[in-house]
């Protein structure tokens, strides 16, 4: 099954065990390979829903826009994700977008031929299907761990996570290989980026965590913790959560 870690506001994937683009090149699928630098666009709503995308190095997030144009950040890929549309169906569009977070090299398949294969490998078939399932139970996740908790809370357990994917041990804590601001993050848990900036400068008071240069450092995991598992229901200051 696909790996997966839900943080608080989105969730962050990876391929399903034993599935790889070798799996696509055995079955006699022909991939196009292309390079992202961050930033850089892979596909946005309206574009059509004709690919299935595999991404071969990097990190790669999708978001939508919700109100005023915020971004609210769906899920964050690293090496040997698979993303796109989860149905074959053709003549769609895509519904959200995909951007690179940092360098990336994406391989996409055509849908059309992924088709034939599934009707006669049944194997590839189930291998497929379990990453779609996977990332549609992972939604439902999402949605739940976003009602009734507060910001420290969804940022917290973000943080924990991120550093188990991301992480680097530096000798004096966890530093997390993205580089991410604090809008970022907000779009990361549905919040606002003075929401976010608030708890970050408490967590740091606080010697929890440490940013430099948009890297942050996780430097007392057992608190960061703690703050993860605070009660729901909570507001900062008076304000609403989100």
């Amino acid at each position: 099954m696909l790996s997966s870690h839900n943080t608080g506001g989105f969730a962050t994937t990876s391929a399903p065990e034993g599935f790889g683009l070798e799996d696509f090149e055995e079955a006699g699928l022909r991939t196009v390979e292309r390079r992202f630098g961050p930033k850089d666009t892979i596909f946005t709503p309206g574009d059509p829903d004709d690919q299935l995308y595999f991404l071969l190095s990097g990190t790669v997030r999708l978001y939508k826009l919700y109100g005023d144009y915020k971004e609210a950040t769906t899920a964050l890929l690293k090496d040997g994700g698979v993303f796109g549309k989860l149905d074959l169906v053709e003549g769609r569009w895509q519904g959200v977008f995909a951007e690179a977070v940092t360098e990336a090299r994406v391989a996409s398949i055509q849908k059309a031929s992924i088709e034939g294969v599934i009707k006669s490998d049944p194997g590839f078939a189930l291998k497929l299907f379990s990453s779609f399932s996977e990332r549609l139970r992972q939604t439902d996740e999402v949605i739940e761990s976003l009602l009734h908790r507060e910001v420290s809370t969804r940022l917290a357990t973000l943080l924990m996570n991120l550093g188990e994917r991301f992480g680097e041990d530096n000798g004096a804590g966890t530093v997390i290989d993205v580089r991410l601001t604090h809008q970022d993050l907000a779009a990361m848990i549905a919040s606002t980026r003075e929401a976010v900036s608030k708890v970050m400068s408490e967590l740091q008071r606080d010697g929890v965590i440490e940013s430099r240069k948009r890297r942050i450092a996780i430097l007392n995991e057992a608190a960061l913790a703690e703050y993860a598992s605070r009660l729901s229901g909570l507001t900062i200051d008076g304000q609403a959560a989100i």
